[in-house]
């Protein structure tokens, strides 16, 4: 939404299509971008709805439209056009946001379901790559997150495609300086992520915990609370006992506008991950200058601004170095932030994408 929401405001006419989810209107318009959301769906890796009036739509649409641009693989809102797309007299665009992790991970050994989960899903997308590739090669164009993404080396070997990159963008708050009254009256390292399994705060608390700075606070933000925020909450008593009262906050339900400047104020930036493509959350605290430690999921070992650990240990570790060494902390943020001053800036980010749309070559 933010790059078709910036694409509008370059006086661009946006329609979005999107899936329909209980108690969201089916049409509305936000930020001048027109928002359609269809009975169509992906239920464990499998397409279901209103198939063919969903084709329907988007053949009407594309009448008059210049461009299509396709978010993702994987999902029903793309993969179901693939057979219609011959028929579609614009431009098209395949936009990735990364591919199926189809590596093993700790995780997926966790239970019967999670292995189940994880065995069903690595056939279902191995096949759905290795079927579809005459349909992606009939886009105009494939855009990437990053060129060390898995996806863009992927889509290069299996099907000859070389992808246009555009990075990830932070919105322009997170560029912004520290509020000039402090946030929080102590220093504290934060998480911005769902509460759920995959996101592995509990790699995070453990750590945290491990390390041996007391007048560092941590704070997990989520969006929601979840069955896994409430075992994230039995396991810090745990750790309360075994390594004595530490001050973590849990929190949810905090406004998108209060985000940044967690973000802004913290001291460090902390991600668990079981598995990432390209990392939003990294994007913005190397936009507000806040190094990060993170596990080593996607591109994020590609960027500057901060260090990458395979152990819990290794988090607490670099936890207690980047405290007592401020300036060592200071100078990877800085890093950081530069590059991100140059790469990651959402306004530039349109413009690339804007002169990739109007290339008269593709």
């Amino acid at each position: 939404m933010i790059k078709r929401g910036g694409l509008a405001k370059l006086g661009h006419d946006v329609t979005v299509v999107t899936v329909k989810y209980p108690g969201l209107k089916e049409f509305e318009t936000h930020h001048n971008v027109k928002i359609i959301r269809y009975n169509i769906a992906t239920k464990h890796a499998l397409y279901v709805g209103d198939i063919k009036g969903y084709r329907r739509l988007i053949e009407k649409l594309c009448k008059n439209a210049d461009v299509l641009i396709n978010v993702c693989t994987q999902t029903a809102t793309t993969e179901v056009l693939y057979p219609i797309l011959y028929k579609l007299p614009c431009k098209k665009v395949l936009y990735m946001h990364g591919f199926h992790d189809f590596h093993w991970h700790s995780f997926d050994f966790t239970s019967f379901s999670n292995f189940g989960h994880k065995l069903w899903n690595n056939f279902r997308w191995r096949f759905d790559y290795l079927t579809n590739g005459k349909y992606i090669k009939k886009y105009d164009t494939t855009i990437q997150l990053h060129e060390m993404d898995e996806a863009t080396f992927f889509m290069k070997k299996k099907f000859g495609i070389n992808s246009k990159i555009i990075n990830n963008g932070a919105d322009k708050q997170f560029f912004s300086s520290k509020e000039d009254v402090k946030f929080q009256n102590e220093h504290y390292a934060v998480c911005i992520a769902n509460f759920i399994p995959r996101k592995n705060q509990e790699f995070i608390l453990r750590s945290f915990y491990m390390s041996k700075q007391s007048r560092l606070s941590l704070i997990l933000i989520g969006s929601k609370t979840t069955p896994y925020f409430f075992e994230l909450i039995k396991l810090k008593a745990k750790l309360d006992k075994k390594y004595g009262q530490r001050k973590v906050e849990i929190l949810h339900d905090i406004p998108r506008e209060q985000i940044a400047r967690y973000v802004k104020n913290s001291s460090l930036y902390l991600l668990g991950s079981e598995w990432e493509a390209f990392p939003i959350s990294i994007v913005e605290a190397m936009a507000a200058g806040i190094p990060y430690i993170s596990t080593d999921v996607g591109i994020v070992k590609y960027l500057p601004g901060g260090k990458i650990v395979d152990s819990v240990s290794e988090m607490a570790f670099w936890i207690d170095l980047l405290t007592k060494n401020r300036k060592v902390a200071h100078s990877l943020g800085n890093e950081g932030k530069y590059y991100a001053d140059e790469n990651f800036v959402e306004e530039k980010i349109v413009l690339k994408l804007e002169s990739i749309l109007k290339d008269k070559s593709l």
